[in-house]
């Protein structure tokens, strides 16, 4: 656990060193708040002076007036902190939304498989405790530091004897931390892992609505919920006995070391090594410095909740990332070639789904994949877009591994349908040209009319810009299936995968779809995932799958 403290604290530190200047000058004016606040001890052990002289004088008023322009400074200065800690918020907030979109479209899909996404981006969320006790911690604990610093070093010139509480003060608060921190980042980081698991079910409960709403007054979804919250209060208030155990060690530290400092600064004014001001002053820096001691104690909880939110944060960002090469698929008009040899690959180590794949496409072809179902077809679709990078043997795109191509260059050239993809909450242009701008009308209008989603738009009166949901308008399924078939065909890819892309749709546009992809496209690379005969004899070649494995390859002479 001492590892991950120290990686988690190292996670820390990666975070703030994109606010060094704002954090430097933080503490700059930390410093100089913590130089003007002793003016209120100096100058009260100054006015005392002149008070017992029994006289009002300039001098003393004077020192009225500079005591309360120094609390004044103090509180501009600390105004200034807290403007610096909005912007570091706020720069936070920003990064890690950005990071964020610009991770996830990046995972290692095959990685990620055993994952619901939506549950882990919950993490995302961490941001706000993160914003919150970053707040806490750059505010209190500087302020707090520099007032221990420089209040220990205004009472050894009292008398040296403070020295030794000083140190004293410094030894307890480090044993403190050393011996809880460890155990309370710990418990800390269970608790958040039960949130979590809570949140998710509770997402699981409303994805799933009427699976529970139409239930025999099963009670399982209370039940399960039960477990999670258990398991929450269970390490919330191991995490909690931690705090407790800090709190109750500052009490009885506080009770002893102001006792001590009393008496001894009492005898210290009785032998009339200290006089009356300096008594007062001095206890006034003890009880600054007492008051310093317990608000960093307090923000303890701050600290291991920045700690367990920076962990959080990272759980997805540091899920592998798909492998990026430097060869770049050019953009031409012929389609690609694909060479496939000895391809084995697996879900996971002990079961493969693909064995000793081995064929060739020459460019331009039109390919149709058929088998029974779990023959390994869509994972081979899968494979051949890019998806999945972790295989034995090699695919090779115009003789060149894909692995060595910049998979961007490949996404640019390759049109995609598979079962497995989704609408998101968008308009229905947004969904097809997915940021694209260069994409006119005109292209989406004739290929809406091929697949019969233009039937669909002209159906609404704000046409391409209607707002489409993936859940809440309750698409068709194949209104759906148009979208993402536009979608993949919009771009004049230069290899088409599609995966069963007109199952479903009506017979027409079944038809028109077919005779756009073997005739407008003669010369693209296609190939259909389909059990659709008529189709496959339509081909250049038929690949047949059976239990991962490639069966039988039949050409025809078109």
């Amino acid at each position: 656990m001492a590892e991950k403290r120290m990686s988690t604290l190292v996670k820390l530190l990666e975070v703030l060193k994109f606010e060094k200047s704002e954090i430097s000058s933080i503490y700059f004016y930390a410093i100089i708040a913590g130089v003007v606040q002793l003016s209120l001890p100096l100058g009260i052990q100054s006015i005392i002076s002149f008070v017992l002289g029994g006289t009002i004088s300039t001098s003393m008023i004077l020192l009225i007036a500079l005591v309360i322009i120094g609390v004044l400074v103090a509180g501009l200065l600390q105004v200034n902190q807290m403007k610096l800690i909005e912007k570091i918020q706020q720069q936070l907030f920003v990064r890690y939304a950005f990071k964020y979109a610009d991770t996830i479209p990046k995972l290692n899909l095959q990685d990620v498989d055993n994952y619901y996404l939506p549950e882990l981006v919950n993490r995302f969320f961490d941001t706000v405790s993160l914003q919150k006790g970053i707040s806490k911690i750059l505010l209190d604990i500087p302020a707090a530091s520099i007032q221990i610093i420089f209040g220990l070093v205004l009472l050894s010139f009292y008398h040296p004897v403070f020295i030794f509480f000083g140190l004293l003060l410094l030894a307890v608060l480090y044993l403190i931390l050393v011996t809880t921190g460890n155990k309370g980042l710990q418990t800390s980081l269970e608790e958040s892992n039960y949130k979590y698991k809570v949140a998710g079910y509770l997402q699981e409960i409303a994805r799933v609505i009427t699976t529970f709403k139409f239930s025999r007054d099963s009670s399982l979804h209370i039940n399960k919920t039960d477990d999670y919250v258990s398991g929450y209060l269970e390490s919330r208030t191991s995490h909690f006995k931690i705090l407790l155990f800090q709190y109750w060690t500052l009490i009885v530290f506080k009770l002893l070391i102001i006792s001590a400092m009393l008496i001894v600064g009492a005898i210290l004014l009785v032998d009339q090594q200290i006089n009356v001001g300096q008594f007062i002053a001095s206890e006034i820096v003890i009880l600054m410095i007492i008051s310093s001691v317990e608000k960093m104690i307090v923000s303890l909880d701050n600290i291991y909740d920045v700690l367990t939110s920076v962990e959080k944060i990272n759980k997805l960002l540091e899920k592998p990332k798909e492998k990026v090469g430097n060869h770049q698929l050019t953009n031409g008009n012929a389609g690609f070639a694909i060479e496939v040899k000895d391809v084995c690959f697996g879900y996971s180590s002990d079961r493969l789904i693909l064995k000793n794949l081995s064929f060739n496409i020459p460019a331009g072809s039109k390919v149709c994949i058929v088998g029974a179902h779990s023959a390994g077809k869509s994972t081979l679709i899968r494979l051949l877009s890019g998806a999945y990078q972790n295989f034995d043997g090699s695919i090779l795109i115009n003789k060149i591994p894909i692995d060595t191509y910049d998979i961007r260059s490949i996404r640019a050239n390759v049109g995609v349908l598979l079962s497995i993809q989704e609408i998101f909450q968008g308009t229905i242009k947004e969904n097809i040209c997915i940021g694209n701008d260069s994409i006119t009308y005109e292209q989406m209008n004739h290929l809406a009319e091929i697949t019969g989603l233009k039937q669909f738009v002209n159906s609404h009166k704000e046409g391409y810009e209607f707002e489409i949901k993936p859940i809440g308008n309750h698409l068709p399924d194949k209104i759906v299936k148009k979208v993402l078939l536009v979608r993949a065909l919009i771009h004049n890819p230069q290899l088409l995968l599609l995966e069963e892309p007109w199952l479903g749709l009506e017979e027409q546009y079944a038809k028109k779809i077919q005779t756009h992809i073997l005739e407008q496209l003669n010369d693209k690379t296609i190939i259909v995932v389909t059990n659709d005969a008529a189709f496959a004899e339509k081909c250049n070649l038929i690949i047949e799958m059976d239990k991962g494995a490639v069966k039988s390859i039949k050409t025809n002479n078109l």
